[in-house]
């Protein structure tokens, strides 16, 4: 009891880092919670506007008409009076994000098959813009073409292309009427529970860790080892100190989860397998912080260590990307780390109304739970040597 009261007056004497790192967790909360991570139930159109320049040498029907038609949705720009230097500086800075020149007889080489007759110029940066303009203009002259090749005259062609390409097509997702379709707070609570295990690992790490590596300043340390207390006692202390950190910062987190979401149909289906979930993850998370802080580490290697190996298990474990767009070999290295079965168990409940395999659920709670046993007994092997040196 001595040892675990000590704990928390350490902390107490040296709030910093835990204020820092609360703040931190707070504003990436907050930060999560006020995106918007899906589309919404309306209709949902995305559409850019482009800054498109051009010089019309041709002054045909057809170049008329793709001047129109670009028109309708982005801001066209008339440079026929510019030089070609005043045509460059002005693309090079981004006041025209895709300038073309339209050359003489660009009609008639068309309609002959013999290309579009445009040169373009762009900004090296506007790749994406370059790609979807010209895909505007081969559509507006592809289109062009096959209406004269039908008969049409210029004219008729022209504003026929314009009408083909100016129509919108919407899709709509049919589904079962006892199925439900997740909305942006569904999607919220999924994804603050699914960033959880990062979170949790850096505070821990970061915001406690630096309570537990003090020891290995050289006189703490020869007090710790000169005292008759036993290594794992030790060991365990500070995991249990760590445990009770945990469980605070846990039920902060779940109460927040719960403001956001109570009314959220994928909370009211499945709140209990996000306590469960997020629960046996802090004390991985626990035992993770107690085997790093268990070596002789600086502040510095601390937070070195700890970002690495969060960002490293939330890439690969599938906490930033999609475990369906990761590579299997990737899942394969990605099981030895608890932040997989972590993943595994919210990924359950995205099918809301689905009934969740109890088997695979127990499996992923305890496989995290095998993690923690493991890691903080390897903690315990490499605090209690380290003890005994000192003690030599």
């Amino acid at each position: 009891m001595h040892l675990y009261k000590n704990f928390f007056l350490r902390l107490k004497s040296n709030p910093l880092g835990v204020v820092i790192y609360f703040v931190i967790f707070v504003a990436m909360i907050i930060g999560l919670g006020t995106s918007r991570f899906s589309m919404p139930e309306a209709d949902y159109e995305y559409q850019r506007t482009y800054s498109i320049s051009y010089v019309d040498h041709d002054d045909s029907p057809l170049s008329r008409g793709l001047i129109d038609y670009l028109s309708v949705n982005n801001e066209m720009l008339d440079f026929s009076d510019r030089s070609e230097s005043s045509i460059l500086d002005m693309t090079f800075f981004s006041i025209s994000e895709y300038h073309m020149d339209i050359e003489e007889g660009f009609a008639s080489k068309a309609e002959a098959g013999e290309g579009a007759g445009i040169t373009y110029t762009t900004n090296t940066d506007k790749s994406g813009a370059t790609f979807s303009i010209d895909s505007l203009v081969n559509n507006y002259i592809s289109a062009y073409c096959d209406y004269r090749s039908i008969g049409f005259t210029e004219s008729e062609a022209v504003d026929k292309a314009k009408e083909l390409l100016s129509n919108e097509t919407k899709t709509m997702v049919l589904v079962a009427e006892d199925d439900h379709i997740l909305d942006s707070n569904d999607d919220r609570v999924y994804t603050l529970n699914q960033f959880f295990g990062y979170l949790i690992i850096g505070f821990l790490s970061l915001g406690i860790g630096h309570i537990i590596i003090a020891s290995n300043d050289k006189n703490i340390g020869d007090r710790i080892a000169a005292a008759p207390v036993d290594g794992k006692a030790i060991v365990f202390t500070n995991t249990l100190g760590l445990i009770t950190s945990g469980v605070v910062i846990w039920a902060f987190f779940s109460a927040v989860i719960y403001i956001l979401g109570h009314n959220t149909v994928v909370y009211q289906e499945y709140w209990w397998v996000y306590l469960l979930n997020t629960f046996t993850v802090m004390i991985s998370a626990c035992s993770l912080t107690a085997l790093i802080t268990s070596f002789k580490l600086a502040h510095n290697t601390l937070t070195m260590i700890t970002n690495i190996l969060s960002l490293a298990m939330s890439f690969i474990c599938g906490v930033f990307v999609p475990q369906s767009v990761l590579s299997e070999n990737l899942l394969k290295v990605s099981r030895f780390f608890p932040l997989h079965w972590m993943v595994r168990v919210n990924n359950m409940t995205i099918d809301v109304g689905h009934k969740i395999a109890l088997s695979e659920l127990w499996l992923c709670l305890g496989i995290q739970l095998l993690f923690a046993v493991a890691m903080a007994v390897l903690a315990s092997v490499i605090k209690t040597v380290s003890l005994n040196r000192g003690v030599k």
